[in-house]
């Protein structure tokens, strides 16, 4: 008997804390925000599999709680692999559309200047391609808040996979 009372009780604190824990990632409010995030990026092209450092920083406006525009700065460190190379660092222009529990998506576009060698042949060149992504963000107060995320770059026909974590000041 011990033992159910037990389990009533450990299941209905379990509840309450997740029950909080959802309630206090409520979706974005209306106005101006600035972050930034670091993380990583792989690569699969020429002799290229590899992981490296990637950084942002972003702006964005909310116009309601779960519509905004974000802009932002994305730089990929240098690859290097024998004759093979890969360098680059872009703008993009994203929709933002920001779901219950703190999870959001985005869409829209990145414009990148690279410098790559693939196959030994040298490549410096720009262009806009799309970028996707998905994350998901915790508030830690009205104006703070954790952003982790998932991005899918396009970049001189190289698919680019990055994972961010980083915070987000709202002003």
């Amino acid at each position: 008997m011990n033992t159910n009372k037990f389990r009533h009780i450990l299941s209905i604190t379990t509840g309450l804390l997740l029950t909080c824990l959802v309630m206090s990632a409520q979706a974005q409010s209306p106005g101006f925000y600035v972050g930034a995030a670091v993380g990583s990026y792989n690569i699969n092209d020429g002799n290229l599999d590899d992981n490296d450092r990637v950084i942002k920083t972003l702006v964005g406006y909310h116009f309601t709680s779960f519509f905004g525009i974000e802009g932002v700065w994305t730089d990929f460190n240098r690859v290097n692999n024998g004759n093979d190379r890969f360098e680059a660092d872009g703008r993009g222009l994203v929709a933002i559309l920001s779901l219950p529990m703190g999870i959001f998506i985005k869409g829209g576009q990145f414009w990148w200047d690279s410098d790559a060698a693939f196959y030994n042949a040298a490549q410096s060149s720009n262009g806009n391609d799309p970028l996707l992504g998905v994350g998901f963000k915790y508030g830690f107060s009205d104006n703070l808040a954790l952003r982790l995320e998932l991005e899918r770059y396009d970049v001189l026909d190289t698919k680019i996979n990055t994972y961010t974590a980083g915070l987000d000041f709202s002003f």
